[in-house]
């Protein structure tokens, strides 16, 4: 059997997946002879059996010299006639490559959105655990299997992971959207139940990144001597599908997008089978694969099968929307009406109440569509807790509602006698799309009238950027609880509830005007003591006196037992003596409670307003703030740093919350979930630093280089990636005010910066990646300190200025973070390749747990303390890159 000529091969190999793996020689079939054909295990290995006769090269049948047994210096691969490391890869490879990371990366982020929409939004962290573990799985799968690998072509074993990733991308979007609500138990507590179809639901969301990872860990292994460029692609292309991603979650939303990453999948394949051995057969099956996953997206729709039927527990086919639409991070529905009449309605309150539709994003935070015919159908919006303000301040100018949404605070201020209201509302599929559009009529034209003013922007952005001053800012309920499309953990971080934002707010009013912001406690979770640890941090920041600027009125929360409804106002100026005794009057009339009022004694009703008393009231700032350190729940104020309203959990409830489930998780208390991904994470990464030693037997010990080493950088590597990159994420959340603005600037300058520095900074040479190192550590240093003041500099600017300043901080920390993990792997090439696969595992395993640490970290001490622990993690890496750069 002859092999085909090395030099005229398409796809020549720079570097051999092992020491007995196919080296430079050829792609197309295999270079080392053995006197046995090889073992494939599973059935996509067995059907290779068929599909590797044609051994010959398609331009030529002159067989091919020996090949060498191991990777050669490029120098040396030059000189002996080999074409130079990097310049001799095909373009067909790196574009293949550039795909299969692409697709990968698309399928995370969608996985994002629809786990956040089908299963809870608290789930959405997931995606980025399971894509990471199916990596590493996959990497070490090759690393296992690489003896039984040895005589399958690259070209083929490339073809069949981008095939499969095709595949699994669909079947996974289809079981997501056909997910039968029984998986997730019955009751109030139904998404927190975890299951074994549950568990089924995540390990299948596995497959496409065990695929894609699969694929990627053949090309890095067999091609190493050219990592830095072939990382380049690879980071290429995961940049491209950052930027492609968002306008198709646009324009086909989660599902037909997540199809189409499925089409491009099989369009990788078909470029890469054309340089197989197995065209004949991998060919064809890749193009019917790609028409048929075209098909599906196209037809698909229509015919109902890519359309969301079963979400959070509720069969949409008994509850059949009458609007469903998608955005760049959110499913906005809307249902017929179901009897909701406010969150926190006065029971004086008798009169009618008009029809009503429902409106919810991501099947779970709700407002309503109001039938408008007159300002007497709002009526009964003016008798809810939220809108306690405008009886205070009847009449008002300017009010400004912050999270319009369907337009029931907008209806309460009109209903109120607010001669003009301004409404912001982030997602424009609201306001375009609903309120402007197919229920314009239903709702009485209410965003287009000429005392109604809606901007789509994020309230805190606004609220910076607009220089209105307004009798009443309202906040009522402005959770979507909806995962970002970054996906980094999106329980809790909600720019609208820090300090900061308070203060942003505060300086909105205009003199004597009144901040109203309004939440739900649980039994669990006490949402109205941190209101009003937020209110008196923003009136101590203004230099007043919260004792006097601070009222705090209470009732039951939509019929749930132990829950409460809290409206805090703040008036900057504080309460006059009038003002208070209206208050106390207006309370009784509408049977609400007074949890707290400036010069009165009120005993306590519910648990935390004791608590709620004594913030309003604690002259000892340091004093108080030793206090609240006590309690069981954390309800300091939230800061920009530690943007977590929602989580109120603290580090020493770690090891109780791994034997717990209930509902807490569900409203942001997530150490529940979160405590189980650290867990898993931490076993993940022991399999596969330990496994491969006990399959090996010894044998990656007395291979040439340090072992000890090599795994130490890389896990460090992984670990100190996900640090800075989440931490990243959560700041400029804050400061964009957009999660999608956050996922195009943060992921698309820092893989793009990455791929720049995988392919000029990692071939430069050991001290260039140490510099490299060096200076990843000392930029996210820098931004740890300084870029909280920098970001609070430029909040008033419009948006394109706070995108163009994120680019700037993002873009070289992006140029130096690319190089190391390439140049790494492009050393270890040189003394031993057949780690390279379990390197390869090792970096995506420990990004799990760097991933879980870096929420764990800013949950507890700030993002700017994850920052920190990155650029220590990078400066560790410095300590090694020497010893594992330039070991012969």
């Amino acid at each position: 059997m002859r092999t085909p000529r090395a030099g005229r091969d398409p796809f020549p190999p720079r570097a051999p997946l092992g020491a007995r793996l196919a080296s430079p020689g050829d792609l197309r079939g295999p270079t080392l002879p053995r006197r046995r054909r090889p073992r494939y295990p599973g059935p996509v290995l067995a059907a290779l059996r068929g599909l590797e006769r044609d051994r010959r090269h398609p331009l030529t049948d002159e067989p091919a010299p020996p090949p060498a047994p191991s990777l050669a210096p490029p120098a040396e691969a030059t000189a002996s006639g080999g074409a130079p490391a990097g310049a001799a890869l095909p373009l067909a490879l790196r574009v293949g490559v550039g795909l299969v990371a692409g697709c990968v990366v698309a399928t995370e982020i969608l996985l994002t959105r629809l786990f956040s929409v089908a299963v809870w939004y608290h789930f959405a962290f997931f995606a980025i655990s399971l894509a990471l573990l199916g990596t590493g799985a996959a990497g070490f799968g090759v690393h296992v299997a690489q003896r039984r690998l040895e005589r399958a072509a690259s070209a083929t074993l490339l073809a069949v992971g981008a095939l499969v990733l095709a595949v699994a991308i669909a079947a996974v979007a289809l079981v997501l959207l056909g997910t039968s609500p029984d998986w997730f138990g019955v009751g109030f507590d139904p998404f927190t139940r975890p299951t074994a179809r549950l568990a089924l639901v995540f390990a299948a969301a596995t497959a496409p990144f065990a695929a894609g990872g699969f694929a990627l860990a053949v090309a890095f292994a067999r091609y190493s001597g050219d990592a830095p460029l072939l990382y380049s692609w690879d980071l290429a292309g995961a940049a491209a599908a950052c930027a492609l991603v968002v306008p198709a979650l646009a324009v086909a939303g989660a599902p037909v997008a997540l199809v189409g990453v499925a089409v491009v999948a099989a369009a990788a394949a078909l470029l890469l089978a054309r340089a197989s051995p197995s065209r004949r057969v991998l060919t064809p099956v890749a193009a019917v694969t790609g028409v048929a996953l075209a098909a599906l997206a196209a037809l698909g729709p229509p015919a109902g099968l890519l359309r969301v039927q079963h979400a959070k527990g509720i069969d949409l086919k008994l509850v059949p929307p009458e609007l469903m639409r998608w955005n760049s991070f959110s499913l906005v529905t809307v249902l017929p009406g179901m009897g909701f009449k406010g969150w926190g309605l006065s029971p004086r309150y008798h009169g009618p109440f008009p029809e009503q539709k429902t409106l919810v994003i991501d099947m779970n935070a709700m407002t309503t569509l109001t039938r408008l015919r007159s300002l007497e159908d709002a009526r009964f919006a003016s008798h809810d807790l939220s809108a306690l303000a405008y009886r205070l301040r009847p009449g008002v100018e300017r009010a400004c509602v912050i999270g319009a949404g369907g337009g029931k605070d907008v209806l309460a201020a009109l209903a109120s006698g607010a001669r003009h209201v301004t409404g912001a509302e982030v997602n424009p599929l609201i306001v375009e799309e609903v309120m402007r559009g197919q229920y314009r009529d239903f709702t009485g034209g209410l965003y287009a009238r000429d005392d109604v003013t809606i901007v789509v922007e994020d309230g805190r952005a606004f609220a910076r950027r607009t220089t209105d001053r307004f009798d009443v800012l309202l906040l009522s309920m402005v959770d979507t609880s909806a995962s970002t499309a970054a996906g980094a953990y999106a329980l809790t971080e909600n720019s609208l509830y820090t300090r900061e934002a308070f203060v942003d707010f505060l300086s909105r009013l205009a003199p004597g005007g009144v901040l109203s912001v309004s939440s739900a406690s649980l039994a669990d979770l006490a949402v109205g003591a941190r209101l009003t640890s937020l209110a008196r941090a923003a009136v101590v920041a203004r230099g007043g006196d919260p004792a006097r600027a601070i009222a705090v009125v209470q009732t039951p929360w939509v019929g749930l037992p132990g829950s409460v409804l809290s409206n805090v106002l703040v008036k900057p100026d504080g309460f006059t003596e009038a003002e208070v005794a209206s208050l106390e009057r207006i309370a009784a009339e509408l049977d609400f409670h007074a949890a707290y009022l400036p010069g009165r004694a009120i005993p306590p009703r519910w648990l935390e307003n004791g608590v709620i008393s004594r913030i309003a009231t604690d002259r000892d700032g340091a004093g108080l703030a030793a206090w609240l350190a006590t309690l069981p729940l954390d309800v300091s104020p939230t800061t920009d740093d530690r943007p977590f309203f929602f989580y109120q959990n603290r580090i020493a409830h770690l090891p109780i919350a791994l034997a717990l489930g209930g509902a807490a998780h569900m409203f942001g208390n997530g150490l529940v979930v979160l405590s189980k991904v650290a867990v898993l994470a931490l076993l993940a990464v022991l399999l596969l630093l330990g496994l491969p030693l006990v399959l090996a037997g010894g044998r990656a010990h007395r291979a040439r280089g340090g072992l000890p080493s090599d795994l130490t950088l890389v896990s460090l590597l992984g670990v100190s990636f996900m640090l800075v990159e989440i931490a990243l994420i959560q700041r400029l959340s804050v400061f964009l005010g957009h999660p999608t603005s956050t996922l195009s600037v943060v992921l698309l300058v820092l893989l793009l910066g990455g791929a720049a520095g995988a392919r000029w900074i990692a071939p430069r040479g050991v001290r260039a990646v140490q510099l490299a190192l060096g200076l990843a550590g000392a930029q996210a240093l820098l931004l740890a300190v300084f870029a909280g003041p920098l970001l609070a500099s430029g909040g008033a600017l419009p948006f394109a200025g706070r995108a163009a300043i994120s680019g700037i901080l993002v873009a070289p920390l992006g140029l130096v973070l690319g190089a190391p993990f390439p140049a790494v792997l492009a050393a270890v090439a040189r003394r031993a390749p057949e780690r390279l696969p379990w390197l390869w595992a090792v970096n995506a395993g420990t990004g799990v747990l760097g991933s879980v640490l870096a929420t764990l970290i800013s949950l507890h001490a700030g993002i700017g303390a994850t920052l920190v622990a990155g650029a220590v993690g990078y400066l560790g890496g410095l300590t090694l890159s020497r010893r594992v750069l330039t070991r012969p």
